[in-house]
């Protein structure tokens, strides 16, 4: 019979779902009218395929067909007698695949009795529930309204535990009542509004850029811990995992990495927005709070302004500070490198304030690298993370994204949609062949840049970055007016670059981003001195240049800005240069502000000006002069301006700038890794080997940075340096390179990595792991399936699986020789995953995973710690381990410990609070008992007297 789970899940489902999930509905989401949704709620076929490619088949297709019939109409019947359910318990049932057959089970049993199944026919009962509960549970979670409120639940029931209980007066004080709960049912509309989607440049020609959808077009980018640290981050860390591990991160990335859509893609996954979305966030309020829209910084219950302005007034009071005293709040700052300098201190003890307020909290900020210290908010328990620039990887998903998103654009021709797919071809094998646009592209808004012109300039790319933002200029102010056939405005390109010069160099003078509309006006007519069409209402200039130049946006309150702000520091360095404003340019220089505005000027400045500028910033500004490390800022500076000046005239003055790098070489700090790279490749060989070991690893983020062949021959040198952080940029360096297998073999294989673990995501880099010799232990995070290339690795001794949903095969790990020790942590793919070939190995960790416990029978495994749904009443599924000599049980008390005995030759015993005397006697050969947060000092000692001979730890 042909696919007989298939047919059978399918008829279930297609009876049942509507009624289940249009319920649930109602009930989650009330007063709901999306019709669009629950049509997408009630169409079961694209579920059932995906779950049919995971089903075993096995023994079961021998079923004879009216076993079939009768297992599946007994399921039908079951699930609904289970319904409807009542409001009250419809997120508890909802939370878990496990919770909703349990009651199912629970409703059902006179219909079980009825059907007189025989055993064949119960095990296809048994199979096909179980995945009719999981295909609908997923369903269910995949909807934002269900997957916030049953997190919402989790938290709740979470929090009745011995810790809330001891805190029962604030507990009850801080009630989700109704009130605040339909607030937070309009809250989240408000966010969802006002933060979903993004905008990738170039995809819509229009006055309002059509927002893309982040499951769609979002490339996931990664961090790397910052700092001296035994962590080796630098292959990239899913942000999942970087959150997992704190509550509190800054998050550091350069102009035009992706800060505030990070931010804003956090926000959608906490309110459930997105398919990403991730256990440690989800269910959480998030509060986005850029801190260039305040002139004051914001008391907690101001929080809501940015994206909820319009329903201030209906809030609560007291709502805000109650979500952040319960931990349920996510608090996005973001831009503090957009504040002046001064108000950077303001700043931080804002924060420390906030924090220390309401420690329960999850915290996350952006920062450029340059505006305050890694260590900023490490007093503060702050973890820094660096926004790693798009991979190789990263940079294919973003183009492809990229034009997926413009061929879904409306209107578009069958023709057109074929030459955007020749665009993408044709841009991937450009990038790989131009290592200098694959560096600019490693920023997504460059990269977006990038995608335009490319497909606007027939496939022609610029090659440097004053040139890209120049053609994009061209673009936005007359070429997609041309293309639209739209007339062109009443004054020419160059009076709206002139206008845009100005009022971005006013911004600049007087550090802001945004002023009010009403300003913006007033710059706009004073920037009109000069103008073929200065008659024209200043007004109506501000109107045009909103609706068709595409460079600025109107923001909350009335305010306007740059759509980003590297527009703005290139405008604002031509009108510097336009202006002959070049001292100001030098005495503003140590300003870190205005670095791209220097970098800038010296591109657009003749040759002649590009050496006085360059001159000046040797000699330095009054501020610098009595400040070796401000001069020291200044010369990196122009170091980095000269990248940008093809022409200097003399020449003599490009000569004297490289002398005086000679000085900042090795680089002393990141900081100067980074600008120090900004100068190109002649660095590459001014640069010292292995032996300036204090200055390692800035070197290989030097050189890394540049690129290029010879920088990829001088990174191999460094490959016996056994210090963390240098082996962290060694993997860092591996994102940057065009060849990511070759990295492994000639230059990672060579690494010895000692104990220390190694964080690898992604399937681009996991295939090549084998050659990574010297390995001992691995995090793996995300999704990976097969597992081949870790069971190919010579040296693997501990291997940690985290969130793989896919992966059910680990029979590739039984044929290694060296692992030891296997963790899975929230492994939770269709079906259970077969421990039978990892049974023998030496230690076995088991968390949140679906695994088959049954499996394990008779191996030879020596240590065992679980956390399991199925031991979460007991050990009852734990089958015989003969071999066994240490339990951890991190169940939560009170957990029954009955049935220990089963395993006689257990010497160690890990549990959370405190266990009976008789259940620990079981244990003719116990030896030692670690015990966590135990409840009670009095029953604590009364235990260490029962069992005198027993040694305890806590």
């Amino acid at each position: 019979m042909a696919d007989p789970f298939s047919a059978g899940l399918l008829m279930v489902l297609e009876t049942v779902l509507e009624r289940v999930l249009l319920g649930l509905f109602d009930i989650v989401h009330k007063g709901a009218k999306d019709k669009k949704r629950r049509r997408e709620l009630t169409r079961p076929g694209p579920l059932v395929e995906r779950v049919s490619a995971e089903l075993a088949r096995g023994e079961l297709s021998t079923v004879e067909e009216h076993e079939w019939r009768a297992a599946v109409d007994a399921v039908r019947e079951s699930i609904e007698a289970a319904l409807p359910l009542r409001p009250e318990e419809a997120l508890r049932v909802m939370l878990t695949p496990e919770s909703l057959r349990a009651h199912v089970m629970a409703k059902s049993a006179t219909i079980r009795r009825a059907a007189g199944l025989s055993d064949q026919a119960t095990a296809v009962y048994d199979a096909l529930l179980l995945r009719v509960c999981v295909a609908v549970v997923e369903l269910v979670w995949s909807q934002p309204e269900y997957a916030r409120r049953l997190a919402v639940e989790m938290f709740r029931m979470g929090r009745a535990t011995a810790d809330a209980v001891a805190r029962l007066a604030d507990q009850q004080q801080l009630a989700l009542t109704a009130s605040h709960r339909d607030f937070e049912d309009r809250y989240a509309e408000q966010v969802t509004h006002a933060l979903s989607g993004l905008e990738l440049f170039g995809v819509s020609r229009g006055r309002a850029p059509r927002r893309q959808s982040f499951d769609t077009s979002y490339v996931s980018l990664a961090v790397a811990r910052v700092g001296d640290t035994d962590e080796l981050t630098g292959a990239g860390l899913p942000v999942a995992a970087a959150l997992a591990d704190t509550s509190r991160v800054l998050i550091r990335g350069g102009a035009g990495a992706g800060k505030t859509t990070f931010l804003r893609w956090l926000a959608m996954n906490a309110l459930g927005e997105t398919r990403t979305s991730g256990n440690e966030w989800l269910g959480l309020v998030p509060f986005f709070v850029p801190l260039r829209q305040y002139t004051t910084l914001p008391k907690p219950e101001e929080f809501i302004s940015p994206t909820a302005s319009m329903i201030e007034e209906e809030k609560p009071s007291g709502w805000v500070t109650a979500r952040l005293k319960e931990g349920r709040a996510l608090v996005l700052v973001d831009g503090v490198d957009e504040l002046v300098w001064e108000r950077r201190a303001e700043a931080r003890r804002w924060l420390e304030k906030l924090v220390n307020a309401y420690p329960q909290a999850r915290y996350a900020i952006t920062t450029r690298p340059a505006a305050v210290p890694e260590d900023w908010l490490e007093d503060l328990d702050f973890a820094a993370f660096d926004l790693l620039p798009l991979s190789d990887k990263g940079v294919r998903d973003f183009v492809e994204a990229w034009h997926t998103a413009a061929s879904d654009e409306p209107g578009l021709t069958r023709d057109a949609r074929v030459w955007l797919t020749e665009c993408e071809a044709r841009l991937v094998a450009t990038l790989v062949k131009r290592p200098d646009l694959r560096r600019l592209a490693s920023s997504p808004l460059l990269a977006g840049l990038l995608c335009a012109l490319h497909q606007d300039r027939n496939m022609h790319l610029p090659r440097d970055r004053r040139s890209l933002y120049e053609a994009a200029l061209d673009l936005l102010l007359v070429r997609w007016d041309e293309d639209r056939g739209l007339a062109l405005p009443s004054f020419s390109k160059e009076e709206q670059l002139v206008l845009l010069q100005r009022f971005a160099y006013s911004l600049v003078r007087n550090r802001e981003l945004m002023v009010p509309r009403e300003e913006a006006v007033h710059r706009l007519g004073n920037a009109m001195r000069g103008l073929r069409s200065h008659d024209i209402d200043p007004d109506e200039a501000m109107q045009r240049l909103l609706e068709r130049a595409g460079l600025l946006r109107e923001v909350a309150s009335e305010r306007v800005q740059f759509v980003h702000r590297t527009f703005r520091d290139y405008l604002a360095a031509k009108e510097v240069v336009d202006a002959g404003d070049l001292n100001l340019l030098v005495d503003r220089a140590h300003l870190d502000e205005w670095h791209d505005v220097v970098v800038m000027a010296v591109a657009h400045a003749r040759p002649r000006e590009r050496a006085r500028v360059l001159m000046d910033l040797l000699a330095g500004n009054d501020d610098t002069r009595k400040d070796e490390r401000g001069r020291d800022k200044l010369r990196l500076l122009a170091l980095a301006c000269l990248d940008q000046a093809d022409v200097i005239e003399p020449e003599s003055a490009r000569a004297q700038v490289t002398a005086a790098a000679s000085s900042l070489i090795p680089p002393k700090s990141f900081a100067h890794a980074d600008a120090l790279s900004e100068a190109g490749s002649f660095v590459v060989d001014l640069l010292p080997g292995p032996e300036a070991s204090e200055e390692a690893a800035y070197i290989v983020r030097t050189l890394a940075n540049i690129g290029g062949e010879g920088a990829w021959e001088r990174i191999a040198e460094f490959v016996a340096v056994d210090h963390a952080m240098v082996i962290d940029e060694l993997l860092r360096a591996w994102r940057n390179t065009p060849d990511a297998e070759k990295y492994a073999r000639s230059v990672l294989s060579k690494v010895d990595f000692g104990d220390r673990r190694v964080d690898v995501r992604g399937w681009h880099r996991i295939q090549f792991i084998m050659h990574l010799e010297k390995l001992r232990y691995v995090r793996c995070i995300g999704n990976i399936n097969p597992l081949d290339p870790l069971g190919a690795m010579p040296s693997l001794h501990r291997l940690e699986l985290w969130q793989n949903e896919v992966m059910r095969d680990l029979s590739p790990l039984g044929l290694s020789r060296s692992l030891k020790e296997l963790h899975l942590s929230r492994c939770r793919p269709l079906g259970r995953i077969d421990l039978a070939p990892v049974k023998d190995l030496d230690e076995l960790h088991l968390h949140f995973s679906r695994v088959d416990l049954a499996s394990l029978e008779g191996g030879a495994l020596r240590r065992l710690q679980i956390r399991d749904s199925a031991t979460d009443e007991g050990l009852d599924a734990l089958p015989a381990l003969p071999a066994l000599r240490e339990l951890a049980i991190d169940h939560r008390p009170p957990y029954p410990l009955a049935g220990l005995e089963r395993w006689p030759t257990i010497t160690t015993l890990e549990v959370f609070g405190l266990p009976a005397a008789d259940d620990l006697r079981a244990l003719p050969a116990l030896e030692h008992l670690v015990l966590h947060q135990p409840e009670s000092l009095p029953r604590l000692e009364e235990l260490r007297q029962a069992m005198p001979g027993l040694i305890i730890t806590t």
